[in-house]
């Protein structure tokens, strides 16, 4: 059997202390071996470039980027200059991959070559690790179709090939917190091959410090969004006793018209 080529995974990281160790463990165990580690401190203040020396003197697969902080752009465009693999692996420092997830993954691209990009479905962890539900997404066809109005492709769960990423020039700050859709728009107008692997491979969490949970005041207001946008209504119970009477009764109406809030404009 041929061996598969190398896969670079690459992750930026910034201020990640928290969930650091679980992100890294996760890579660290997947089935799949040949690949390396590349991890870009982005100049983070809290112990999270300690975090990462620990794990890279346990495991030579590792290669440490530490640089000063200008954002997550440079940060993996600077990641994937240094790669060695044909292909690229993207983690986020707050995730948890499933053990199985890089060799899934791999088998497709290597069965077939035409394959520019390859991503999965996740599983939705709060802030707390704890396992919220399984997440929604449509098919691929609708995705690529959709792209403007919601990003259903999970940043964190891609694989793409280096040579494709390279000729289209990499990842841009053209759209604000958005670099991922910016890539995925180029790929769709240069006619690039998506596949979509419609398992959970990766826990993604609903990070509270992320940029576009900003924007909500409460939480777990959020989370219990996320459930009813899932399908998992009767999972929106357990968030109850942390949401106010006017949060409680938006999402009563949202449980029985689900699609007229969350997919309404999808085509």
């Amino acid at each position: 059997m041929r061996k598969h080529p190398m896969l670079s995974v690459v992750m930026p990281v910034y201020d990640a202390e928290k969930y650091l160790d679980e992100a890294i463990k996760s890579i660290l165990v997947q089935t799949f071996e040949n690949f390396e580690f590349i991890i870009v401190n982005d100049g983070s203040k809290d112990q999270s470039l300690d975090i990462i020396k620990k794990y890279k003197n346990q495991d030579d697969r590792i290669v440490l980027v530490d640089r000063q902080n200008s954002g997550i752009v440079d940060a993996l465009n600077e990641g994937i200059s240094k790669a060695n693999g044909k292909f690229i692996a993207r983690m986020d420092a707050d995730d948890i991959a499933f053990s199985n997830r890089f060799q899934k993954q791999v088998d497709i691209l290597v069965a077939d070559d035409s394959l520019d990009l390859i991503y999965t479905n996740t599983v939705l962890l709060d802030k707390n690790s704890s396992v919220i539900c399984t997440s929604w997404r449509p098919n691929l066809e609708i995705t690529l179709r959709n792209l403007e109005i919601h990003t259903y492709i999970p940043h964190p769960t891609v694989i793409f090939k280096k040579a494709t990423f390279e000729k289209l020039g990499g990842y841009t700050k053209e759209r604000m917190h958005a670099e991922d859709l910016s890539l995925w728009l180029k790929m769709v107008q240069n006619k690039c091959n998506f596949h979509y692997l419609d398992e959970a491979l990766l826990y993604y969490r609903l990070n509270p410090q992320s940029v576009r949970l900003g924007m909500y005041d409460n939480y777990w207001y959020k989370v219990a969004n996320r459930c009813i946008y899932s399908g998992s209504r009767l999972q929106v119970f357990k968030y109850f006793k942390y949401l106010n009477a006017k949060e409680k009764a938006i999402l009563f109406v949202k449980m029985f018209f689900p699609k007229s809030f969350f997919h309404r404009n999808i085509r």
